[in-house]
């Protein structure tokens, strides 16, 4: 989507509703070591621009492929974003392009919103159980036999003492 600012000049006031797509193969050059882009960015964007001021409203969204923080495995996840700015006219950061026909473009603004809430923890499942710590077996799949070893560690003594500790009403 872009948006001329010879309009804005015109009328002073203008908003202007779109959707538009950034294909998967813009998106390639961001894919990480635990995440990849498996579909197009969706955008559904809300622009009104009034006395310098531009307000944004973007929903946005995409699947992910990615590689779970506990067990390993690879899923794919649908991802949904809400995006609501202001910024300056005069003060238009790097991400928001202005080009020589007076058109913004809000690709990159878009892609870096994304990628900034990208959850820093992936997990399959809410309640994952990882891969035993000795055999290296996905316990979301099977038990292991392995000897379960009480951690220890020097702040494990601090247990004993709240063990019995209640709040005071």
């Amino acid at each position: 989507m872009h948006i001329n600012l010879r309009k804005y000049q015109k009328s002073k006031v203008l908003k202007q509703d779109g959707e538009f797509s950034i294909p998967l193969q813009d998106l390639e050059v961001y894919n990480g070591d635990d995440f990849k882009f498996v579909d197009d960015v969706r955008v559904k964007a809300n622009v009104f621009i009034s006395e310098d001021l531009m307000k944004l409203k973007f929903d946005i969204s995409t699947k992910f492929k990615f590689n779970c923080s506990r067990c390993l495995i690879e899923f794919i996840e649908d991802f949904n974003l809400k995006c609501d700015d202001e910024i300056l006219l005069s003060n238009l950061d790097e991400d928001i392009i202005l080009d020589s026909e007076q058109n913004l473009d809000f690709r990159d603004y878009i892609k870096n919103c994304v990628i900034i809430n990208i959850p820093q923890k992936k997990l399959c499942k809410d309640d994952c159980f990882g891969l035993c710590q000795k055999c290296g077996i996905n316990l979301n799949n099977n038990k292991c036999s392995c000897e379960k070893e009480e951690f220890n560690n020097v702040f494990s003594k601090l247990k004993d003492t709240f063990v019995d500790f209640k709040e005071v009403e």
